[in-house]
């Protein structure tokens, strides 16, 4: 039986749609730090299918995160998401340019990889955790409405996706 790291984390139901859309940003982030060891070929595959999840999924879960966390956060924890989504947003700006590059830097793929990883992680272990400890039930209830309203109207996408 493999031993983890980290115990399960238990998430609030308000949260938990937004903690399933980090799992997107974990496989991209693991697939940069992966090709980054790789060929051109391989690191510019790796820039294409990253510039495609950030244009189908990142950007928006960056916004919805904005959205319907940021008046319930600290101004400090505000002020490090914004932050941090406004620097990843910077450099998946530069990932689209490298895509297109004979031979990407393997450092810059390696380095968006782990500050992609690095803030799913902190919102996954100390931000979740710290609005699920700070929100009265009131504020998470209102926050679950939000959040499955966000889970249908995406089910509902991919369904039209795909039909």
């Amino acid at each position: 039986m493999p031993s983890f790291s980290h115990a399960p984390l238990s998430r609030h139901p308000a949260l938990v749609p937004l903690s399933r859309d980090h799992y997107v940003g974990l496989v991209q982030a693991h697939r940069l730090m992966k090709a980054a060891a790789a060929d051109d070929a391989q690191r510019r595959h790796a820039l294409a299918e990253f510039a495609d999840a950030w244009e189908r999924e990142l950007v928006e879960h960056f916004r919805d995160e904005e959205r319907l966390l940021g008046a319930l956060m600290s101004a400090e924890d505000r002020a490090r998401l914004v932050g941090e989504h406004a620097r990843l947003a910077e450099l998946a700006q530069q990932a689209r340019a490298a895509r297109r590059e004979v031979a990407p830097d393997a450092t810059a793929l390696h380095a968006l990889g782990e500050t992609l990883e690095g803030h799913i992680r902190w919102e996954e272990r100390e931000l979740f955790p710290r609005l699920q400890r700070q929100l009265n039930e009131t504020q998470l209830t209102e926050l679950q409405r939000h959040t499955a309203e966000l889970e249908a109207a995406n089910r509902e996408l991919e369904s039209f996706a795909y039909s």
